[in-house]
């Protein structure tokens, strides 16, 4: 899987710009401001329907315009599919999905076109912070392989959020108790979505363990720590996922009631880190932090890899600057065969990658980013076009 062409209309600082990529890896250097990480962000995009950076589309769209647009051309088992992302700042408006020119319906019909893997600074809060970053490095990859689960998270985040609102009115009412007509239907649908989604995680956390452990001992090539990954469920293995989660949330009713939150479910789960057996975030160090957080995205690679049969696309959005020599070394040689985009703020970060296809990102006098191609790259392939895109028409 690799993208051919990658698209940009009035995205952040880009005006318009029409960019073919190496096969292999990326580089995309210059100083901080210029627009590198917008070009990783709008991959992004096209994969997953949303930022790696901010949860407000807003931010995507060029100031002063009515919207944006990010698309990219993706081959794939000898055939290719056109993508496309249009974003729009207004109130209420909510972003389209283009498959091949035609709109889809819904945002899960984006999920398994193109498949990415993305690793930046922020990362580290998966090891540093609480559940909620481990969960969506969780859901994500998932959802990528599986559409189904992306639709059964979208259908339990919707009950999840119906019941909270229940629960808080009846609160707010002074009732002592919540009437089952209420919140019946709602906790049916979460019931339901559990006995897809918790399936699902249990699955990909014994399949991300022993990678995760021993990609961990690859970058420190300390035999002694040990690095543990365990899914910490909301129901134990082998219950009746959906009468067990409809008898938890009636019984939790008053309870949840008083705390105006829903105590029991896939929200409440986690994705705990080890190493020597305890807590990463309480006793690690920066380094082990770093390595830890570089092993969860090549875990991630590697199993997207072998559960699909198709090597996913990389990016490593300022990453190279995070890590020291060794790490650096181990990264190059994990991602070998992959497409990369990188970004970093001098060309020398990449030392040692022989064939790649280098960019300088700089800005123009009117704060426009501009990309120019210094390196092509040994097995690089000639393109047709420059880096002017006409305005995107969708039939």
């Amino acid at each position: 899987m690799y993208i051919r062409q990658l698209h940009l209309y009035n995205y952040r600082n880009y005006d318009r710009l029409t960019l073919a990529p190496h096969p292999g890896v990326n580089l995309f250097f210059g100083q901080n401001g210029a627009g590198k990480t917008n070009l990783l962000e709008a991959v992004h995009y096209c994969a997953v329907g949303r930022s790696h950076r901010t949860p407000y589309d807003r931010e995507a769209v060029r100031r002063g315009e009515e919207s944006a647009f990010c698309g990219v051309t993706v081959c794939r088992a000898g055939a290719e599919a056109e993508i496309a992302v249009r974003l729009m700042p207004g109130e209420g408006r909510k972003k389209q999905v283009f498959i091949d020119r035609k709109r889809a319906p819904r945002l899960s019909a984006l999920m398994g076109q193109l498949r990415v893997v993305c690793f930046s600074p922020e990362d580290l809060s998966l090891v540093r912070e609480g559940p909620a970053g481990r969960r969506r490095y969780l859901d994500m990859m998932i959802s990528q392989m599986n559409p189904a689960y992306f639709m059964a998270l979208q259908t339990y985040q919707e009950a999840l959020a119906q019941r909270r609102f229940i629960l808080k009115e009846c609160r707010r009412q002074g009732r002592t108790e919540v009437p089952d007509d209420l919140t019946a239907v709602y906790e049916e649908q979460m019931a339901r979505s559990c006995a897809v989604i918790l399936p699902e995680r249990r699955k990909m956390a014994e399949a991300l363990t022993p990678v995760a452990a021993e990609k961990y001992l690859g970058i420190s090539g300390r035999e002694g720590e040990k690095f543990g990954v365990r899914y910490a469920a909301c129901l134990e293995e082998g219950v009746e996922i959906v009468p067990e989660a409809l008898r938890r949330l009636k019984e939790n009713r008053p309870e949840d009631m008083a705390r105006g939150e829903t105590a029991f479910g896939p929200h409440r789960e986690d994705l705990a880190l080890t190493l020597y057996g305890k807590e990463m975030r309480l006793y690690a160090s920066q380094g082990q932090i770093r390595t830890a957080a570089l092993a969860l995205k090549l875990a991630q690679f590697a199993c997207t890899e072998r559960l699909t049969g198709e090597k996913p696309v990389l990016l490593l959005d300022d990453v190279m600057s995070e890590l020291d020599l060794g790490r650096r070394q181990s990264l190059l040689k994990e991602i070998s065969g992959a497409q990369t985009f990188v970004t970093c703020t001098d060309e020398s970060d990449l030392a040692g990658c022989e064939d790649l296809r280098a960019y300088r990102v700089t800005l123009t006098e009117n704060l426009l980013a501009c990309v120019t191609e210094t390196r092509a790259g040994d097995a690089a392939e000639e393109e047709e076009g420059g880096n002017v895109l006409e305005e995107p028409v969708f039939e």
